[in-house]
């Protein structure tokens, strides 16, 4: 362990002699308080104590001080510079003097054992520091104590803790007409401010206090990465200038490495190693404990916790005790309850949560109170100090520690109903509910963020020192913190194209109690969230041309090329000249817009063919306040009450009969354009509204295009809105598809004369009347009005896109300026999404398929890997059985296959008695490798032996032993990368889907459920590599990347083989130029799931390690899946949603931090992280204990200052 300045050895050996002669007494000698005067035991130990205080004064040069601590008595003696040996008796009023001669008052107390935490810091409206003291006795009243609470402690210096502390000496000396009388006053130094204590305000103090002094040196350093020799600084500093006061430092009960059996228990050797120089130089010592934290858990009855004997305190204090003495036999310290509470409410989602309630809280701290006060701890503890007076409603770090007081924030008794009139910043109600954990986390990464020890935490991750940074890591490593860009708080999902939010609900670190709270860290970065911020301050675009510029150059025929890819035999012949007619629809107040067209078209017009002609027609849109004419002179009926914008959510005003003025508007206006359009002799016209743009493919393929449609035909929707639509008809092999109900989007479409005429026909009296399949007014928005009017199965969605948004905020959605709610859109990512997958249309013939396979794919080449580890059980006999059913299976490809047999027992090496039953392992395509690994193992050990051969291949597919290959789709899975290959061109890593995976997304079910099963493919940022399908001159140069890094001879050190799967995606996109690199083809792939390897504690901890080993070699890999490797795609939150926000299997990075996260159920962030035993420091929250864990050291938390 990395530590600072230590004290010199020669010193440290003097320390602990005088310590065991002084400390002797204590242990049973028979010195003993109990029958020997305490001068007498001075008598005896004064030879010792002489001899090597002059030793140390020789070396050192100045006064030493070294305590004696006894429960029933406390004593002090002090080795001046001079050797001479003093003793100052803490329980007499008389002047002692020093060597130097110069009078101490050491001052007296005799108050009861039962204290208190004060506080107002963190009440909304902090009472007045008198009526904060005053209110002690109705705390003593509340408790049933018998004696009057004569002890005080607080938790730093800051402004109101100091007057409080200032308010306490006052009344010590003025006790007239007081009621309170503190005797005892625990002073405390915060972590943060150990750097710079005010030592003349503290000497002041220690001057004027009428009773005994304390100084609480941090509160629970040890888990804020505190080190020893600050600590130790600030004690010798308090004892050279103010050698009466009682120095203790208050830790947390997670000092403890096991308090279960008792008589075994142990402290942490990092505890014991860091403040092992500590412990000596303190009065007692404070332990803060928390038989709260323990509430609910298996085989704890709650009497234990809460009944009048406090046997489960006692249990902790006894096991506490053991520990010290063991681990620190020559110190003997009197042990004090720093803090001990219980609260009244906070969030209830699971243990022990739900226990934070009145009729448990007020039990404990009656009984807990008048335990400490009874004869029954005596000889236990010193002191006990509740936590805490006053409910503190701004206070972090979870919901429940606003509410640890005896008393309201108001100093009131507390009631059934405290919790409702305390309740502040309603906005993070939802977060504290759904996420419990997640500010004590973010307290932690504050604390923890600058320790050198945990920098390979949070290597490349983007963190900037920010809240938002905090919170988002925190989120895609533990799932305790919910996404910074996630939709906050309860959520509408409309008919398909927005998701509503509260304004008042906030993501986390934007929360204004939060602000406060870590206002000494400056200000609190806000990341960029285009839903929350106001339409001028969009999210950045792309500057470079080729991204969303209209102007940018076409296309090429072939996004991505490589040898299947053929060119075409011939030219295309010259297209034979054509007009098209486009309407378009503006405002007239939409300047800004009107100017956006006028240069797309212009820009349109060089680069279509020249056998093309467009015929360009402005539509004046229709306005609100034309609708409100119509309805004025009667010439428009619509059944449903028209509203001006929505106060709140706009589903809940269509649900009740309302529609919005703008709504209607742009019904009447794409009506308008085909009223214009109808008198025409064009076959068909395109419409378009003023936030498209137009691709200059379209004009080459145009003719194709319109050939392709099904006959008879009246409308081809070009865009549509609907993400899950866009997934499904992008990976479609024809193209058009018949429309759906839920494919929402007016933007862009075709409609042919016959459309023209119907639509003409059908609204020529204004009359909107409601479909019947859609109850309320959401059938009268235009999608409805138009396609839903149109005869049936005449009106179909195009799979290729030649069309795009611009950005430019909805016109039609208006929410008014009063509304709680704000509406959002997955426009930012379907504008991405619909950049990047645009294509043309080609002329070259597809190769005729043999078997159901492409040719091309029968003709490739292909290696095939895996490990086969060799035991004696069913797994292995079913592993080699699956291996050999693959080869069978597959023999019509051209298959090269490579088993690694692994051997765990070296008497075994070469032999895996079983696998000579299996004929298919001995053919010529089939290569037996055996490799001596005893424990643990990692399949990419072997697989990089020799990585250049991979190029020699095809393709190279990794796979489990236990996958069914042979029963695998193979000719369906081969068409499908072939659709996506012709189109978008070749992804280097391809995979599928199971039912074992974690990954909601890579489960099979996930595709059969909610309508997905139209989405034959997606690129995505994960590819698990139980099964992956990679290139093979890919694979060569990604794993000759990985090698060179290093991580591979981590994975042998380690016997664990993540990260792999979490890179290759990064660096198929970086190898191949593309913005996504990894495929996903949702085609079921069965898991035997044999167990061959054994998931435990070490394994997951050795994972983790590993991990930040990959963040810290290849980032720019790591960033890709870092999403997925979160909690969204872990989470039970992903569902069904008509809006389909959640289909983004891909997120670019430039979009991460703009596209918001909309949930579909509530959160379930802790389902994948119930790992056995497991804990990792870099979140309290990330794993929970498993059943059978020792309960007696569960009470571990920071809840002080």
């Amino acid at each position: 362990m990395s530590r600072g300045l230590q004290t010199p050895a020669p010193i440290m050996r003097l320390v602990t002699a005088l310590a065991l002669a002084l400390l002797l007494p204590a242990a049973g000698t028979p010195c003993s308080a109990e029958d020997t005067p305490t001068a007498t035991c001075a008598a005896q130990s004064a030879a010792v104590a002489q001899d090597a205080a002059a030793q140390l004064s020789e070396q050192n040069g100045e006064g030493v001080k070294l305590l004696q601590a006894d429960v029933t008595k406390r004593s002090m003696r002090v080795i001046d510079s001079q050797g001479e040996l003093k003793e100052e008796d803490k329980g007499s009023s008389q002047e002692v003097s020093t060597a130097a001669g110069k009078p101490n008052q050491a001052k007296s107390t005799t108050a009861s054992k039962v204290g208190i935490n004060l506080s107002v810091k963190w009440m909304k409206n902090p009472l007045a520091v008198a009526e904060a003291v005053g209110a002690i006795p109705r705390i003593k009243e509340y408790l049933g104590l018998s004696k009057p609470i004569e002890r005080v402690k607080t938790y730093d210096l800051a402004p109101s803790n100091r007057a409080l502390v200032e308010e306490i000496v006052r009344q010590s000396n003025e006790p007239q007409g007081q009621l309170t009388n503190i005797k005892e006053l625990v002073v405390g130094i915060g972590n943060k401010e150990l750097g710079m204590v005010d030592m003349d305000w503290l000497q002041t103090i220690s001057d004027d206090f009428q009773g005994s002094l304390h100084i609480a040196v941090g509160n629970e350093p040890d888990r804020s990465g505190i080190h020893a020799d600050k600590v130790l600084s600030v004690i010798r500093a308090i004892k050279r200038d103010m050698p009466n006061a009682q120095i203790t430092v208050p830790f947390a009960y997670s000092i403890m490495h096991r308090s279960h059996p008792v008589k075994k228990s142990k402290l942490e050797q990092e505890f014991i190693d860091e403040y092992k120089d500590v412990l000596p130089m303190l009065d007692y010592f404070t332990i803060n404990i928390y038989p709260f934290l323990t509430a609910g858990t298996r085989g704890v009855d709650i009497q234990n916790l809460t009944g009048p004997e406090m046997s489960f305190l006692n249990t902790q204090i006894s096991a506490l005790r053991i520990a010290l003495d063991r681990d620190f036999p020559h110190n003997n310290l009197p042990l004090a309850i720093g803090e001990t509470g219980w609260p009244t409410c906070g969030a209830a989602r699971a243990h022990p949560y739900d226990f934070a309630t009145i009729d448990y809280a007020k039990p404990f701290l009656q009984h807990v109170a008048q335990w400490m006060e009874s004869s029954e701890s005596d000889g236990r503890i010193l002191s006990g100090q509740l936590f805490t007076a006053f409910d503190e409603e701004t206070k972090g770090t979870r919901a429940i520690e606003r509410y640890y007081g005896i008393l309201t924030s108001k100093g009131e008794v507390k009631n059934e109903y405290s919790c409702v009139t305390n309740a502040t910043e309603p906005s993070q109600s939802w977060l504290e509910e759904d996420y419990p954990d997640c500010e004590s986390d973010l307290d932690w990464m504050i604390k923890n963020f600058d320790n050198p020890k945990l920098q390979e935490k949070f290597a490349n991750r983007d963190i900037d020192g920010s809240l938002c940074s905090f919170q988002q890591y925190l989120y895609e490593r533990w799932a305790s913190c919910p996404p910074v860009t996630r939709i906050p708080g309860e959520f509408v999902a409309t008919e398909g194209v927005f998701a509503y939010g509260l304004k008042s609900a906030q993501t986390k670190c934007w929360s204004e109690r939060l602000a406060y709270k870590y206002s000494d860290r400056g200000a609190i970065l806000k990341p960029n969230v285009s839903h929350l911020t106001n339409h001028g301050s969009q999210a950045p675009q792309k500057q470079e041309k080729s991204s969303h510029d209209s102007s940018a150059g076409k296309i090429s025929a072939q996004p991505a090329v490589d040898r299947f890819v053929q060119a075409e035999d011939k030219p295309a012949e010259p297209p034979a000249p054509m007009t098209l007619q486009v309407y378009w629809i503006n405002l007239d107040s939409s300047h800004d817009r009107r100017v956006a067209m006028e240069q797309m078209f212009d820009d349109l017009r060089k680069n279509v063919p020249q056998s093309l002609t467009l015929q360009i027609t402005r539509v004046p849109a229709i306005s609100p306040a034309d609708v409100k004419a119509m309805q004025m002179n009667q010439s428009l009926t619509v059944e449903a009450s028209l509203i001006d914008s929505c106060t709140e959510a706009c589903p809940t005003h269509h649900k009740r009969g309302e529609l919005l003025y703008t709504e209607m508007a742009c019904s009447l206006s794409h009506l308008r354009a085909i009223d214009m359009a109808v008198s025409t002799l064009a076959e068909n016209v395109l419409i378009i509204e003023d936030d498209v743009r137009i691709y200059p493919e379209l004009g080459d393929d145009l003719q194709k295009l319109l050939s392709r449609a099904a006959p008879g035909w009246t409308a081809l929707q070009m865009s549509t809105v609907n993400t899950k639509a866009l997934l499904a008809l992008s990976s479609s092999r024809v193209t058009f598809e018949p429309r759906e109900d839920t494919f929402f989007g007016t933007g862009s479409y075709f409609i042919s004369r016959q459309g023209l005429r119907h639509l003409h026909r059908n609204y020529a009296a204004r009359n909107f009347m409601r479909k019947s399949f859609w109850p309320g007014a959401g059938s009268l928005q235009a999608e409805t009005v138009l396609f839903g009017s149109l005869p049936a199965g005449t009106v179909h969605t195009a799979t290729r896109f030649y069309f795009n948004f611009m950005d430019f905020p909805t016109t039609v959605h208006v929410m008014a300026n009063s509304s709680e709610y704000y509406a959002v859109s997955s426009v930012m990512w379907q504008r991405n999404f619909l950049h990047r997958h645009r294509s043309k249309l080609t002329n070259t013939p597809s190769l005729p398929p043999v078997n159901n396979t492409p040719a091309r794919l029968l003709n490739s080449s292909f290696l095939a890997m895996t490990t086969l580890v060799c035991r004696n059980n069913s797994g292995f006999e079913g592993e080699s059985r699956s291996i050999a059913a693959s080869i069978r299976a597959l023999r019509k490809y051209n298959f090269t296959w490579v088993v690694y047999v692994i051997i765990s027992d070296p008497s075994e090496d070469g032999n895996c008695p079983g696998l000579e039953s299996f004929s298919e392992l001995r053919e010529p395509s089939v290569s037996m490798y055996y490799r001596l690994t005893p424990g643990r193992f990692s399949k990419w050990v072997y697989y990089t032996e020799d990585v250049d051969q991979f190029a020699n291949y095809d393709f190279l597919i990794v796979y489990d032993a236990d996958m069914g290959l042979s029963t695998f789709p193979w000719p369906e899975y081969f068409n499908r990368y072939e659709d996506y290959s012709s189109k978008y061109g070749i992804a280097p890593v391809t995979g599928s889907v199971r039912n074992r995976s974690p990954f909601f997304p890579l489960k099979a079910d996930w595709w059969t459920k909610c309508n997905r099963s139209k989405i034959r493919f997606v690129e995505t940022d994960l590819i698990e590599q139980w099964f992956a399908m990679l290139t093979g001159s890919f694979a060569t140069w990604y794993l000759k990347r990985v090698v060179e890094t290093g991580i591979v001879m981590e994975q042998r050190t380690l016997g664990v083989d993540w990260g792999v799967d979490s890179t290759w995606c990064g660096a198929a996109a970086e190898w191949g130029n593309r913005e996504a690199g990894c495929l996903l083809i949702p085609i079921d792939m069965y898991h035997g799931d044999t167990k061959s390897l054994k998931q435990d504690v070490v394994f997951h901890q050795n994972g983790e390690h590993l991990t930040n080993l990959w963040w810290e070699r290849l980032p720019q890999w790591m960033k890709t899946s870092q999403i997925w490797l979160g909690s969204f795609f872990q989470d039970k939150m992903l569902g069904c949603s008509p809006i389909g926000l959640e289909e983004r299997y891909h997120l670019p990075l430039d979009l991460r931090n703009v596209v918001p996260v909309v949930p579909t159920a509530l959160p379930d962030n802790r389902s994948h992280h119930n790992v056995e035993g497991l804990t990792d420091s870099a979140s309290g929250s990330s794993y929970v204990k498993a059943k059978g864990a020792n309960s007696s050291n569960a009470s571990n938390a920071s809840l002080g200052a």
